[in-house]
């Protein structure tokens, strides 16, 4: 595992019934979080992992990633059973 990085989006909407924000605005977050994994041929390649994920992975973790086309699957560090 080579990188790590997350995507915060913010939106901003009037509260219900109120099209111009007038009467204040409630705002919604999201968080999307990445890994990038270099794989044996050199490649890299960056794939969506939860939160959970993202929060156990560390830059310089080796071991076997499991991934199926661009959707992140599992990753087993090198040394765990």
């Amino acid at each position: 595992m080579v990188a790590k990085r997350t995507n915060v989006t913010r939106h901003s909407h009037p509260n219900a019934g109120d099209t111009t924000g007038a009467h204040g605005c409630h705002t919604t977050t999201s968080t999307s979080y990445y890994a990038t994994f270099q794989v044996e041929s050199g490649d890299r390649m960056e794939l969506s992992v939860t939160g959970t994920e993202y929060g156990l992975l560390a830059e310089g973790d080796r071991g076997k990633l499991t991934f199926q086309g661009t959707r992140y699957l599992g990753f087993e560090r090198e040394g765990m059973s």
